[in-house]
């Protein structure tokens, strides 16, 4: 009798379960969601659709392909009063209420698109969120700046806001409203998640918009987009002033010269230089060794070895004070160039077109483009009222990102802690980890951040606050390597013992003592101003 009775039971609740799930799925309809509040905009429409059964195909360095997604799509156009603009933001809700983990996630975008829609919102999905993400308005391209201008060439600056911030926010009033509507439960946690322009993002909505998210996962933040921009033309610029192109070969000749001297610096020679700042190679060593390009012999030079020294460097002022970071070492510094030497040694700098679009499209337009910063730039150390809402924000970053330097993350880091009460007290809402060896949000020879969002959840939900990030990748030998990412400003080091390719055989050294970043800050001040 009592297993008949939970028979029933079980019967009951899965019956109740389909009811309610073919309920969720008659309600993806436009006409069941009531327009959003959205504070400075106003709904043009609302459309919405079952999608089942959807695959989509693997992006590389990114999400692995993903297959039987059931969602409900909605697409809610916005506009701005005294603006005409038309803003898409495309939320996808799992169909049936027992595919959401009650949870919101809003996406980021990348390079020059406000979101990546699909791209973006596929994951989420296959991960039980609710998720939004936004066109800000203007055409989908990665690659595409020219949006940012009227027809006459003038700045238009509301796309240009929706794409720098406003935008941003929307998705996420958004998205939760119609996760609320279509469930009947607002979302237990809210959360961000991007990469670059992503990342970019996320600390615009952790210093713009405090309250609004749980937490904020950004991941290789482009915090001063212009400097980005710019440090990507500094190569050009250095082999310009020096008179000399420097080939693709010629510069892994030289990245492999640094590798062989600091590979082993963090106590395993593992095809990785785990900290860049400690390693002092000086491409003026190896002035007159020759290397094999192109079939012929290529004796280094000493303006050849002086290029690759000023792009590690990185821009100064006649003062001796940096610009903005230049690459470190073990980084590509030849992925937006690409120089050829041919059979008679005749040089050829290719264009760049996917390194100077901006600057080309706009920055050139515009003489006073350095205006962009107050609108672009999420470099606000204050975070005192994100801090007060009890959010977390979570940021990793590359070591050998050849896109954003991640000196940039880390002199921002230094800031917040110099004006926010020191390490210790940042490190209760602002964490940042390090990834030896990975380029920009992937790639790269060094192991990736398996799920960095669920440590952020961890540490939103559960009060555990991440001392490690679960990384790996699979290195030339088709081996698994693993490794624990390191809570700024620890670094890795190996124990000396056991496979390198495995996390356990690995620890974390260094710990900042109270009053060592202050000291440490107002040292490279003094040094910068000259006077230490």
């Amino acid at each position: 009798m009592q297993l008949l009775f939970t028979l029933l039971q079980l019967w009951t609740s899965v019956e109740a379960t389909t009811n309610e799930n073919l309920q969720h799925s008659e309600n993806c309809d436009g006409s069941t969601f009531a327009a959003p509040v959205v504070p400075g905009a106003s709904v043009l429409s609302i459309t919405a659709e079952a999608k089942r059964n959807v695959d989509m195909p693997a992006a590389p360095g990114l999400f692995q392909p993903l297959s039987d997604l059931n969602f409900c799509e909605i697409k809610v156009y916005l506009t701005h009063q005294g603006v005409d603009d038309r803003v898409l933001v495309q939320t996808w809700l799992p169909l049936s209420q027992d595919l959401w983990n009650e949870r919101f996630q809003a996406t980021g975008g990348g390079a020059w698109a406000t979101g990546m829609l699909d791209l973006a919102l596929g994951p989420a999905i296959a991960s039980g969120y609710a998720a939004s993400s936004t066109d800000g308005g203007h055409p989908f391209d990665f690659l595409a700046a020219d949006w940012m201008l009227k027809e006459d060439k003038s700045i238009n600056w509301d796309l240009v806001h929706n794409f720098a911030t406003r935008s941003l926010s929307e998705q996420v009033y958004v998205g939760k409203s119609l996760a609320e509507q279509y469930y009947g439960l607002q979302p237990r946690y809210s959360y961000w998640n991007g990469c670059s322009q992503g990342g970019r993002q996320g600390f615009a909505v952790a210093q713009r918009y405090p309250g609004l998210l749980d937490g904020v996962l950004a991941a290789a933040p482009a915090l001063k987009l212009l400097d980005v921009v710019l440090s990507g033309i500094w190569p050009i610029v250095a082999m310009q002033e020096a008179g000399t192109l420097v080939s693709n070969c010629e510069f892994d000749w030289l990245a492999s010269k640094a590798l062989e001297e600091c590979d082993i610096l963090d106590g395993a020679k593992d095809g990785v230089i785990g900290d860049p700042e400690a390693c002092t190679f000086d491409p003026l060593s190896v002035v007159g060794q020759k290397m094999e390009c192109s079939g012929h012999k290529v004796e280094v030079t000493g303006a050849m070895a002086d290029v690759v020294r000023r792009i590690h460097q990185g821009p100064t002022t006649p003062f001796g004070i940096n610009v903005f970071p230049g690459l470190p070492h073990g980084t590509p510094l030849n992925v937006f160039l690409n120089i050829t030497i041919d059979s008679d040694g005749f040089r050829t700098l290719h264009d760049p077109a996917v390194l100077d679009v901006f600057p080309r499209a706009v920055l050139l337009k515009d003489p006073t483009f350095n205006e962009y910063g107050w609108i672009l730039d999420t470099d606000n150390s204050d975070l005192s009222a994100f801090r007060d809402t009890g959010a977390k924000l979570l940021s990793w970053h590359g070591i050998s990102d050849p896109i954003i330097p991640y000196q940039n993350t880390v002199k921002y880091r230094q800031r917040v802690e110099r004006e926010m009460g020191g390490a210790k007290a940042v490190d209760d809402y602002f964490r940042l980890f390090l990834a030896p060896g990975v380029g920009h949000c992937a790639l790269g020879v060094g192991p990736v951040p398996i799920d960095p969002l669920e440590s952020l959840r961890d540490w939103v939900e559960k009060g555990e606050p991440p001392e490690t990030l679960a990384s790996e990748t699979t290195n030339q030998e088709g081996e698994l390597v693993t490794r624990e990412l390191c809570r700024y400003p620890r670094k890795p080091k190996y124990l000396a013992t056991g496979d390198i390719n495995k996390a356990s055989n690995w620890g974390c050294e260094g710990e900042m003592a109270e009053g060592d970043d202050i000291a440490g800050g107002l040292r490279d001040a003094l040094s910068q101003a000259g006077l230490a």
